[in-house]
């Protein structure tokens, strides 16, 4: 598969099971490619002709998964700090991690939930969680699997409307995985399906 990404925000469309989610896992570093590289800028993320790999942790992308993958034993603030907390190059003070967190939670307007049990807010309130842990580590890349999944028309709105303005505030670029084509037109004019281990311009 070869593409190069060049847009600030690209939508990726295709079937279930044609393996969009596997291609975020192998350009996070999380799954490892069989052939061919990965090259982000002027970082070589991954090589299999010279046996490179770069870990994940050094990757510097920001990930939301298609389930959100939040920890239910954390609270609001645990689960975002946690990128941080668990990252050894990354490891700071405690009040270090506070204001990184408090900065970030303040931009998504999640500041007065910090201290409430993940299981207790509403899909949306989820949805910022999960952002602002993606956000925590200053990424260089957004990836975002099927980010809008499973919420109602206003906050679908919203968090579309929010999505845009990040890649615009801190000057990242996204790629977003999506079923439908009306968002993939709202956000961008950069649609891609894969299909066939083929990406295409739609």
């Amino acid at each position: 598969m070869t593409h190069e990404f060049d847009s600030e925000i690209t939508a990726i469309m295709g079937a279930s099971g044609v393996g969009k989610s596997t291609l975020f896992q192998c350009i996070s570093g999380l799954k490892p490619i069989d052939q061919g590289k990965i090259l982000f800028g002027e970082t070589l993320f991954e090589d299999t002709s010279v046996s490179l790999r770069l870990p994940a942790a050094e990757r510097k992308i920001g990930y939301l998964f298609q389930n959100l993958a939040l920890f239910p034993n954390l609270n609001v603030y645990d689960n975002i700090a946690f990128g941080l907390q668990v990252n050894k190059t990354k490891r700071k003070d405690k009040d270090g991690i506070e204001r990184q967190v408090r900065h970030i939670s303040d931009y998504l307007q999640i500041s007065h939930l910090l201290y409430s049990s993940v299981q207790k807010l509403s899909g949306g309130e989820k949805q910022r969680v999960a952002m602002a842990r993606a956000m925590i580590v200053n990424p260089r890349l957004l990836l975002l699997d099927e980010p809008f999944n499973g919420l109602d028309e206003e906050t679908r709105f919203i968090c579309m409307n929010l999505v845009r303005e990040m890649a615009k505030d801190f000057e990242i670029p996204v790629i977003f995985v999506t079923h439908y084509r009306s968002e993939a037109e709202m956000l961008t004019r950069e649609i891609l399906r894969l299909k066939d281990g083929h990406l295409e311009k739609e």
